[in-house]
């Protein structure tokens, strides 16, 4: 047989559906909504009170982090934050809080983005340190990032940095 004549029937068995009948496709995972970005609101904290904060974060793939700050009585806090996003545009992660004294807090995080507001909401709770502590935040995206993996989401709306 020739070499063209093997790679035409070769061609063709791989064509070929499995002996079974079925063929089985892995669905493609939902891809990560864009969080990255510029943020501001508030942060209602149960040892501190309420306070303007703003937020940092950068992406990459499902995973974000960064920054916020927070001035609860003039005293200026930046606090770690690192968060899962799903598809459902949950998020959950852990943010660290270094406090005057050396004093480090843990926190659990969790809350939901909303793209069509850019609107990342949701809880915390102490983990590490700073017993009982819990708080809210509500935070409104101002301008989005891009994210540093080649699958760029964008943001709906809102405007890049």
């Amino acid at each position: 047989m020739s070499l063209r004549t093997v790679a035409v029937l070769a061609s063709l068995l791989l064509a070929l559906p499995s002996c079974s009948g079925t063929t089985t496709t892995n669905p493609v995972p939902a891809a990560p909504t864009n969080i990255s970005g510029d943020y501001a609101g508030t942060v209602v904290d149960s040892s501190s009170g309420s306070s303007a904060a703003t937020a940092l974060l950068a992406q990459h793939g499902s995973s974000a982090g960064g920054t916020i700050t927070t001035a609860p009585g003039g005293v200026t806090l930046v606090s770690s934050i690192a968060v899962a996003i799903d598809a459902s545009n949950a998020v959950s992660g852990t943010m660290v809080q270094d406090l005057p004294g050396d004093i480090t807090c843990t926190f659990g995080v969790t809350g939901t983005y909303s793209p069509a507001t850019g609107v990342l909401a949701g809880s915390y709770h102490a983990v590490t340190s700073c017993s009982g502590r819990t708080g809210t935040y509500t935070l409104t995206q101002s301008c989005t990032d891009t994210v540093t993996s080649t699958d760029k989401r964008p943001a709906f709306g809102i405007p890049g940095c």
